[in-house]
């Protein structure tokens, strides 16, 4: 096992979060956001932001994701995903299938059936942290048969679902009060910001995030054994479902300015930060024995 395998994507994504973090700090001590937002332009820079944002998470998850199970299932993984997220929206937009009647005006760039490219990519990252952190929390067991596998993916794939719909908590307000995407009727969680969010939306992602994470366990298990660091298994995915929080986090309260917003998506992302960070102890000294045990081999 070499020990320093991740550490590159691990100090990219570390970098990323610092830098988005001074940028953040940067708009709440000298920028007036709520003005910004106000001119013609301001929706558009914002989408700008977003842009590059999920362009720099792009890189890491790529990275991250080729040197832990090579580049065939990762492009697989991408690809299906992808697909699920395109036509559960898909599903939404034109027959309220899923998450509720909804609709996307022309502010998140080039739509297919009603649906932007950029939503359906936006899923990616944080499908990834989940995917990741949920095999942090739960580690994998060997020798299973094939009922014990799929019930232990399909427990694996809820904990992951929770984690990525535990985002949209902070995601969903913001977006509507900018108006990325619209309720039709409204709903009771934050309603009044922009009508409100309806609680089928919720339920529409687990569903989809399940999906996601069921079909990614099965890319998993189906490809090779995947190679593992402490830096690329641990560090690496909970630095990005950090940095996933911080943003969402910083914007409802920076530029959203609903704190209450803020306290739910720390609630409802918290514990599966501070689980993971927990079992940072074990798993490195687990992966110092591995790194023992495999010099000892090579040396004998």
């Amino acid at each position: 096992m070499d020990r320093d395998l991740g550490k590159g994507s691990f100090r990219y994504m570390l970098s990323v979060l610092v830098l988005n973090v001074i940028t953040l700090f940067i708009l709440y001590a000298f920028v007036d956001t709520t003005q910004l937002l106000q001119t013609p332009f301001g929706n558009k820079i914002l989408a700008i932001g977003v842009c590059l944002f999920d362009l720099e998470l792009a890189v890491f998850i790529g990275w991250n994701s080729v040197l832990t199970n090579g580049l065939k299932p990762g492009i697989l993984a991408f690809c299906l995903t992808f697909m699920i997220a395109c036509v559960a929206e898909a599903l939404g937009v034109n027959y309220g299938i899923i998450f509720g009647n909804y609709h996307y005006p022309d502010l998140l760039g080039p739509q297919v059936v009603g649906v932007p490219l950029l939503v359906a990519l936006a899923w990616e990252p944080i499908l990834y942290a989940s995917f990741c952190i949920t095999d942090i929390l739960i580690p994998a067991r060997e020798r299973q048969t094939f009922i014990q596998k799929m019930v232990l993916f399909m427990a694996l794939s809820l904990v992951a679902a929770i984690a990525t719909t535990a985002w949209d908590m902070m995601m969903d307000p913001f977006a509507v009060s900018r108006g990325y995407w619209v309720w039709h009727d409204g709903g009771p969680y934050t309603p009044y910001i922009a009508g409100g969010v309806p609680i089928s939306n919720f339920i529409g992602w687990i569903i989809t995030a399940f999906a996601c994470q069921f079909v990614c366990r099965i890319i998993k298990d189906r490809g090779p054994k995947p190679r593992k660091s402490i830096y690329l298994s641990v560090y690496g995915p909970i630095c990005l479902y950090i940095m996933l929080f911080i943003m969402l986090f910083s914007v409802s309260i920076i530029m959203l300015e609903r704190t209450e917003v803020a306290f739910i998506g720390f609630m409802c992302m918290s514990p599966f930060i501070l689980a993971a960070v927990g079992r940072i102890p074990a798993l490195r000294r687990s992966y110092e024995l591995a790194d023992k045990s495999g010099a000892a081999e090579n040396a004998a």
